[in-house]
Protein backbone atom coordinates (compact mmCIF):
# COMPACT_ATOMS: atom_id res chain seq x y z
CA UNK A 1 0.00 0.00 0.00
CA UNK A 2 2.58 2.12 1.02
CA UNK A 3 4.30 1.80 -2.91
CA UNK A 4 0.66 2.65 -4.27
CA UNK A 5 0.58 6.05 -2.69
CA UNK A 6 4.31 6.84 -3.33
CA UNK A 7 2.97 6.34 -7.11
CA UNK A 8 0.36 9.25 -6.31
CA UNK A 9 2.53 11.48 -5.42
CA UNK A 10 4.39 10.71 -8.12
CA UNK A 11 2.09 10.67 -10.89
CA UNK A 12 0.98 14.67 -9.33
CA UNK A 13 4.78 15.81 -10.03
CA UNK A 14 4.24 13.99 -13.22
CA UNK A 15 1.22 15.99 -13.84
CA UNK A 16 2.81 19.57 -12.83
CA UNK A 17 6.14 18.76 -15.05
CA UNK A 18 4.84 20.29 -17.84
CA UNK A 19 5.39 23.97 -16.33
CA UNK A 20 7.94 22.55 -14.54
CA UNK A 21 11.35 24.57 -14.23
CA UNK A 22 9.93 28.33 -14.74
CA UNK A 23 8.87 30.07 -11.92
CA UNK A 24 5.93 32.08 -11.29
CA UNK A 25 7.25 34.75 -13.73
CA UNK A 26 8.89 32.47 -16.32
CA UNK A 27 5.46 32.49 -18.83
CA UNK A 28 5.50 36.67 -18.37
CA UNK A 29 8.72 37.00 -18.95
CA UNK A 30 9.22 34.96 -21.59
CA UNK A 31 5.87 37.08 -23.22
CA UNK A 32 7.16 40.67 -22.64
CA UNK A 33 10.66 39.58 -24.26
CA UNK A 34 8.52 38.57 -27.38
CA UNK A 35 6.55 41.56 -27.33
CA UNK A 36 9.65 43.55 -27.26
CA UNK A 37 11.49 41.86 -30.07
CA UNK A 38 8.38 42.20 -32.23
CA UNK A 39 8.36 46.21 -31.55
CA UNK A 40 12.11 46.32 -32.23
CA UNK A 41 11.81 44.93 -35.34
CA UNK A 42 8.60 47.29 -36.61
CA UNK A 43 10.56 49.63 -35.74
CA UNK A 44 13.21 48.54 -37.74
CA UNK A 45 11.59 47.95 -40.67
CA UNK A 46 9.72 51.66 -40.68
CA UNK A 47 12.78 53.12 -40.51
CA UNK A 48 14.94 50.70 -43.36
CA UNK A 49 12.13 51.06 -45.73
CA UNK A 50 12.80 54.53 -45.64
CA UNK A 51 15.96 54.91 -45.18
CA UNK A 52 17.09 55.10 -49.18
CA UNK A 53 14.16 57.65 -49.93
CA UNK A 54 15.19 59.97 -46.84
CA UNK A 55 18.92 59.58 -48.34
CA UNK A 56 17.96 60.63 -52.15
CA UNK A 57 16.65 63.75 -51.32
CA UNK A 58 19.15 65.28 -49.04
CA UNK A 59 22.84 66.56 -50.33
CA UNK A 60 26.02 64.17 -50.25
CA UNK A 61 27.50 66.11 -47.68
CA UNK A 62 24.00 66.98 -45.47
CA UNK A 63 24.65 65.68 -41.82
CA UNK A 64 21.24 64.36 -41.93
CA UNK A 65 22.43 61.57 -44.65
CA UNK A 66 24.56 60.01 -41.82
CA UNK A 67 22.65 60.39 -38.96
CA UNK A 68 19.43 58.69 -40.89
CA UNK A 69 21.96 55.81 -41.78
CA UNK A 70 22.80 56.16 -38.03
CA UNK A 71 19.69 56.20 -36.51
CA UNK A 72 18.48 52.89 -38.67
CA UNK A 73 21.81 50.87 -37.43
CA UNK A 74 20.79 51.41 -34.20
CA UNK A 75 17.57 50.00 -34.42
CA UNK A 76 19.02 47.25 -35.96
CA UNK A 77 21.26 46.55 -33.23
CA UNK A 78 18.08 47.31 -30.90
CA UNK A 79 16.44 44.44 -32.77
CA UNK A 80 19.14 42.38 -33.09
CA UNK A 81 19.68 42.43 -29.36
CA UNK A 82 15.43 42.56 -28.34
CA UNK A 83 15.49 39.20 -30.36
CA UNK A 84 18.50 37.51 -29.44
CA UNK A 85 17.37 37.85 -25.83
CA UNK A 86 14.33 36.01 -26.60
CA UNK A 87 15.72 33.63 -27.96
CA UNK A 88 18.20 32.79 -25.03
CA UNK A 89 15.12 33.10 -22.58
CA UNK A 90 13.17 30.71 -24.42
CA UNK A 91 16.22 28.32 -24.56
CA UNK A 92 16.67 28.42 -20.70
CA UNK A 93 13.14 27.70 -19.88
CA UNK A 94 13.31 24.79 -22.39
CA UNK A 95 16.07 23.47 -20.92
CA UNK A 96 15.16 23.83 -17.03
CA UNK A 97 11.89 22.07 -18.02
CA UNK A 98 13.62 19.46 -19.45
CA UNK A 99 16.01 19.12 -16.69
CA UNK A 100 12.78 18.79 -14.24
CA UNK A 101 11.14 16.56 -16.57
CA UNK A 102 13.96 14.26 -16.43
CA UNK A 103 13.87 14.39 -12.41
CA UNK A 104 10.19 13.26 -12.67
CA UNK A 105 11.39 10.97 -15.13
CA UNK A 106 14.23 9.68 -12.46
CA UNK A 107 11.21 9.22 -9.83
CA UNK A 108 8.85 6.96 -12.11
CA UNK A 109 10.93 4.80 -13.70
CA UNK A 110 12.17 3.03 -10.30
CA UNK A 111 8.27 2.58 -9.55
CA UNK A 112 7.57 -0.54 -11.53
CA UNK A 113 9.98 -2.80 -10.23
CA UNK A 114 8.27 -1.71 -6.83
CA UNK A 115 4.73 -2.75 -7.96
CA UNK A 116 6.05 -6.25 -9.01
CA UNK A 117 7.46 -6.65 -5.70
CA UNK A 118 3.95 -5.42 -4.30
CA UNK A 119 1.79 -7.45 -6.53
CA UNK A 120 3.62 -10.71 -5.50
CA UNK A 121 3.16 -10.08 -2.07
CA UNK A 122 -0.22 -9.42 -2.86
CA UNK A 123 -0.51 -13.15 -4.44
CA UNK A 124 0.79 -14.53 -1.81
CA UNK A 125 -1.45 -12.84 0.86
CA UNK A 126 -4.69 -13.65 -1.72
CA UNK A 127 -3.51 -17.85 -1.50
CA UNK A 128 -3.31 -18.01 2.06
CA UNK A 129 -6.85 -16.31 2.83
CA UNK A 130 -7.90 -18.25 0.15
CA UNK A 131 -6.64 -21.71 1.80
CA UNK A 132 -7.84 -20.35 5.37
CA UNK A 133 -11.57 -19.93 4.05
CA UNK A 134 -11.70 -23.52 2.32
CA UNK A 135 -10.27 -24.91 5.52
CA UNK A 136 -13.40 -23.29 7.31
CA UNK A 137 -15.55 -24.15 5.03
CA UNK A 138 -16.38 -27.24 5.71
CA UNK A 139 -17.24 -28.27 9.36
CA UNK A 140 -17.38 -32.03 8.90
CA UNK A 141 -13.81 -33.42 9.51
CA UNK A 142 -13.26 -34.17 12.83
CA UNK A 143 -11.60 -37.53 12.90
CA UNK A 144 -10.87 -38.18 16.75
CA UNK A 145 -14.93 -38.49 17.33
CA UNK A 146 -16.44 -38.31 13.98
CA UNK A 147 -18.36 -35.80 14.99
CA UNK A 148 -18.84 -32.03 13.11
CA UNK A 149 -16.91 -29.21 13.64
CA UNK A 150 -18.58 -25.97 14.99
CA UNK A 151 -19.60 -23.28 12.79
CA UNK A 152 -17.18 -21.26 11.31
CA UNK A 153 -19.27 -18.46 9.86
CA UNK A 154 -18.20 -15.58 11.57
CA UNK A 155 -14.43 -15.78 10.72
CA UNK A 156 -15.34 -17.15 7.18
CA UNK A 157 -17.04 -13.75 6.65
CA UNK A 158 -13.49 -11.78 8.21
CA UNK A 159 -11.88 -13.76 5.75
CA UNK A 160 -13.78 -12.97 2.87
CA UNK A 161 -13.66 -9.02 3.67
CA UNK A 162 -10.34 -9.22 3.59
CA UNK A 163 -10.13 -11.14 0.60
CA UNK A 164 -12.00 -8.45 -1.17
CA UNK A 165 -9.95 -5.90 0.56
CA UNK A 166 -6.76 -8.11 -1.15
CA UNK A 167 -8.73 -7.71 -4.45
CA UNK A 168 -9.09 -4.13 -4.16
CA UNK A 169 -5.37 -3.78 -3.43
CA UNK A 170 -3.99 -6.08 -6.47
CA UNK A 171 -6.95 -4.60 -9.18
CA UNK A 172 -4.97 -0.78 -7.38
CA UNK A 173 -1.32 -2.05 -8.27
CA UNK A 174 -2.52 -3.09 -11.50
CA UNK A 175 -4.00 0.48 -12.47
CA UNK A 176 -0.64 1.70 -10.78
CA UNK A 177 1.87 -0.64 -13.15
CA UNK A 178 -0.32 0.98 -16.25
CA UNK A 179 -0.29 4.31 -15.54
CA UNK A 180 3.45 3.91 -14.21
CA UNK A 181 4.44 3.08 -17.83
CA UNK A 182 2.10 5.30 -19.32
CA UNK A 183 3.34 8.33 -17.57
CA UNK A 184 6.90 7.32 -17.98
CA UNK A 185 6.76 7.14 -21.95
CA UNK A 186 4.45 10.47 -21.84
CA UNK A 187 7.70 12.27 -19.59
CA UNK A 188 9.96 10.22 -21.79
CA UNK A 189 8.00 11.92 -25.30
CA UNK A 190 8.35 15.37 -22.80
CA UNK A 191 11.78 15.63 -22.85
CA UNK A 192 12.51 14.18 -27.05
CA UNK A 193 10.42 17.17 -27.33
CA UNK A 194 11.75 19.81 -24.87
CA UNK A 195 15.57 19.22 -26.02
CA UNK A 196 14.62 19.16 -29.82
CA UNK A 197 12.98 22.72 -28.55
CA UNK A 198 15.72 23.69 -27.30
CA UNK A 199 18.57 22.82 -29.70
CA UNK A 200 16.15 24.96 -32.42
CA UNK A 201 16.36 27.91 -30.34
CA UNK A 202 20.13 27.41 -30.24
CA UNK A 203 20.58 26.87 -33.83
CA UNK A 204 18.17 30.04 -34.51
CA UNK A 205 19.97 32.01 -32.06
CA UNK A 206 23.66 31.21 -33.53
CA UNK A 207 21.50 31.86 -37.42
CA UNK A 208 20.53 35.30 -36.06
CA UNK A 209 23.09 36.54 -34.82
CA UNK A 210 25.08 35.98 -38.17
CA UNK A 211 22.35 37.70 -39.67
CA UNK A 212 23.18 40.59 -36.89
CA UNK A 213 26.66 40.76 -38.35
CA UNK A 214 26.02 41.08 -41.72
CA UNK A 215 23.58 44.15 -41.08
CA UNK A 216 26.33 45.96 -38.99
CA UNK A 217 28.93 45.64 -41.60
CA UNK A 218 26.08 46.57 -43.97
CA UNK A 219 25.12 50.27 -42.41
CA UNK A 220 28.86 50.64 -41.43
CA UNK A 221 29.79 50.20 -45.52
CA UNK A 222 26.69 52.54 -46.09
CA UNK A 223 28.16 55.24 -43.90
CA UNK A 224 31.71 54.80 -45.15
CA UNK A 225 30.17 55.17 -48.86
CA UNK A 226 28.01 58.16 -47.97
CA UNK A 227 31.45 60.10 -46.35
CA UNK A 228 32.91 58.78 -49.95
CA UNK A 229 30.32 60.41 -51.67
CA UNK A 230 30.62 63.67 -49.51
CA UNK A 231 34.77 63.57 -50.37
CA UNK A 232 34.30 63.23 -53.76
CA UNK A 233 31.69 66.24 -53.98
CA UNK A 234 34.14 68.59 -51.77
CA UNK A 235 36.84 67.34 -54.51
CA UNK A 236 38.90 65.84 -51.59
CA UNK A 237 40.88 62.95 -52.63
CA UNK A 238 42.27 60.15 -50.50
CA UNK A 239 46.35 60.28 -50.14
CA UNK A 240 48.04 57.25 -51.49
CA UNK A 241 49.99 55.47 -49.03
CA UNK A 242 53.90 55.62 -50.03
CA UNK A 243 55.49 52.13 -49.81
CA UNK A 244 58.02 51.39 -47.66
CA UNK A 245 61.38 49.65 -47.61
CA UNK A 246 63.66 48.38 -50.33
CA UNK A 247 60.32 48.54 -52.63
CA UNK A 248 60.39 53.00 -51.89
CA UNK A 249 63.75 53.10 -52.08
CA UNK A 250 63.56 51.17 -56.03
CA UNK A 251 60.60 53.18 -56.77
CA UNK A 252 62.39 56.30 -55.75
CA UNK A 253 65.52 55.17 -58.03
CA UNK A 254 63.04 54.36 -60.87
CA UNK A 255 61.80 58.09 -60.61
Amino acid sequence: MIRIVCFCAVMAATAAAQSAGQSSSGPAALAALAQTAQQKRADWDRLAQSLDTSILALLPCDPKATAAIMEVSKASEARIAATAAYLQEAGRQAALQAAAARSVLASVEPLRPDLAVEKLDLAQEQLAVKGQTSALADPLINSAGGQRRPSFNGPRDDLRQIAALEQQRSDAVDSATSHADSAAGAVRDMITQLVAREAALKEAQAAFEAEGSRWTAYYAARLARAQMECNVTRGVVATPVRPSGKQGKQTGKQQ
